[in-house]
């Protein structure tokens, strides 16, 4: 049955959709030195992204050495000078407060921090947004957002993060939606190399991802078809070799001294992921408005519930607190006692005590 209802969903939301072709830039990257990078544009203060979306064309990420050339861009492999092996340290931190990094997800408005940056209480000076035009080269952000494979994205926030934290100053990352799949491919890549890491990085809180597995996980890889709902960008979070599979879920960020906190909402019920990985803390938020299943046989009302929780964890106090507490002390965060005790899917070691809402 939910199956059968996400597809009706899917195809009323299809038809109402549409889908435009971007531009992309058929020069090759000039340069992947460190200067090089350094001296680029590169997200500038408050919560705007940088090329200004006002500046014009002129202002464009132009010839950058994040756009994808020759299959995926270089990313963090460019900055092996920049990168050190990482170590979680853990307890609070003797520094002013971290600067945040906020990954808008699959059509994710640049100013989509505004809020949950408020509640936290970080000053706007202290956030930056990545551009996702480092990755797909466009005119605007948002298309950008929507068209660049998440794979591509993680080799320029990689080499963004390797640049912006060679100041050692502490670095937050905050993910949304496909925002969350970039820093888990981020983290599951300084995971397996802790080598190219960078030790700036003291923290991720990972917001309702589309990093879901299986069939779940391929329909979460055409999202683009459906509007903005959760799009994963062909992220896929098992790796498989000569010597089996892996799920770089599993354990993420341990490591590389990442501390990561997964939140999502279950009744948005398509947008995240089922099951609960190992040794990850996973918190589900309730936003009060119940699951879209009980919108049925509204359709519409069940697609508008699903984006409607989807955006809650952008907009709650209990993951602004959260949040703010992880970004003093690493493992800091206090998750509310749920207020039942109904279990659902998943079973796995994370966290204290069986997954429940």
């Amino acid at each position: 049955m939910p199956g059968l209802l996400f597809a009706a969903g899917f195809a009323a939301a299809s038809v109402l959709s549409t889908v435009s072709s971007p531009t992309v830039f058929s020069e090759p990257p000039a340069s992947t030195t460190v200067e090089a990078i350094l001296e680029s544009a590169s997200p500038g203060d408050g919560l705007g992204l940088a090329p200004s979306p006002d500046s014009g064309p002129s202002r464009l990420p132009e010839r950058s050495p994040f756009v994808p050339f020759g299959g995926a861009g270089l990313g963090g492999a460019v900055m092996i000078g920049s990168v050190l092996i990482r170590r979680r340290g853990g307890g609070a931190r003797d520094d002013a407060g971290p600067l945040f990094v906020y990954v808008p997800g699959h059509g994710g408005d640049p100013d989509g921090f505004d809020d949950l940056a408020g509640r936290i209480g970080v000053d706007p000076s202290d956030v930056r947004v990545f551009d996702y035009r480092w990755a797909w080269a466009s005119s605007d952000p948002v298309e950008a957002s929507r068209w660049a494979p998440t794979g591509d994205a993680a080799d320029a926030l990689g080499a963004y993060l390797a640049a912006l934290g060679s100041d050692g100053r502490p670095i937050y990352l905050v993910g949304h939606s496909k925002g969350g799949a970039v820093i888990t491919e981020v983290v599951g890549r300084w995971d397996a190399h802790p080598e190219i890491g960078v030790d700036a990085v003291v923290g991720a809180a990972i917001l309702d991802p589309p990093i879901a597995s299986g069939p779940l996980g391929l329909l979460q890889s055409i999202g683009w078809l459906h509007g903005n709902t959760a799009d994963d960008g062909l992220f896929n979070p098992v790796r498989c070799g000569w010597n089996g599979c892996v799920d770089i879920r599993d354990g993420l960020g341990e490591r590389s001294g990442v501390e990561v906190v997964i939140v999502r909402n279950p009744d948005a019920g398509f947008t995240n992921f089922w099951g609960r990985p190992d040794d990850v803390r996973v918190y589900d938020l309730d936003d009060g408005d119940g699951s879209l299943f009980e919108r049925f046989p509204d359709v519409l009302g069940m697609w508008q519930r699903m984006g409607e929780a989807h955006n809650s964890v952008l907009h709650s106090d209990t993951v602004a607190d959260c949040i703010a507490s992880e970004a003093r002390a690493s493992g800091s965060c206090d998750w509310p006692e749920p207020p039942s005790i109904r279990a659902v899917w998943g079973s796995g070691s994370s966290g204290a005590g069986p997954l429940v809402r």
